[in-house]
This record gives structure tokens, sequence and C-alpha cells, in this order.
């Protein structure tokens, strides 16, 4: 409710970008990384309901509907609905014979 409640007082927070302390696993060292909260929303595994009003707020700016902004978003540590929510988006921005069929993804969403 409350992130909820910041999107509608304010929808373009989602694209504003804050550093963020990430911890580099090459360098054992932490590294600044400049995220907008989607993007850090999906590093933290935050739950599905935050995650999905995010992307949707997100994807509702004609910029972020390219094939690269959506690719961008990719995680290795999606889990669970939020793993099969963004499986299904990076399906409909990529021609593999192994993703869902349009059919099936529409069925997800709707």
């Amino acid at each position: 409710e409350v992130v909820a409640a910041l999107l509608k007082a304010w929808p373009d927070a989602v694209k504003e970008k804050a550093s963020s302390p990430i911890f580099d696993e090459t360098t054992y060292k932490y590294v600044t990384s400049w995220e907008a909260p989607l993007q850090t929303a999906c590093r933290c595994r935050a739950p599905f309901e935050v995650t999905a009003l995010m992307l949707n707020t997100w994807l509702s700016y004609r910029e972020n509907r390219t094939k690269t902004a959506i690719i961008s978003l990719q995680r290795d540590n999606f889990t669970g609905d939020v793993k099969v929510l963004f499986s299904h988006l990076f399906a409909l921005c990529n021609n593999n014979a192994d993703n869902p069929s349009p059919s099936e993804i529409m069925d997800y969403f709707v």
C-alpha cells in the first residue's frame, strides 16, 4: 500500500536513479551503482506485489518499452512469481523457440 501511494503521488519516481552500494564479488569491494527503484527491487528480491506495481509504472513510460530497456532488468536472483513475471516479459522480447507461446503469455497476464 505504501509503494502504491508513493507511485500514485509521484509516478516519475520510478525513473529516478539513486546510488546504491553493491558488493562486487570479483574485487570483494563495495562499488556504487546508479539504479532505478525497479532495478533495486529486483536486486533485493522485493515481494511480487511491489515488483509488479513498480514494473507496471515503469512500463507506462514509452522509453522503457524497448527491448534494450526491458532486457536491462535481467537478474539471476528472481524467485517465485517474480521469476515467472519477468520470464514472460523477456520472452516477449526474444524470438526463441523455447519461450512460451504468445497465447500462454497473454493468459498469464490476463
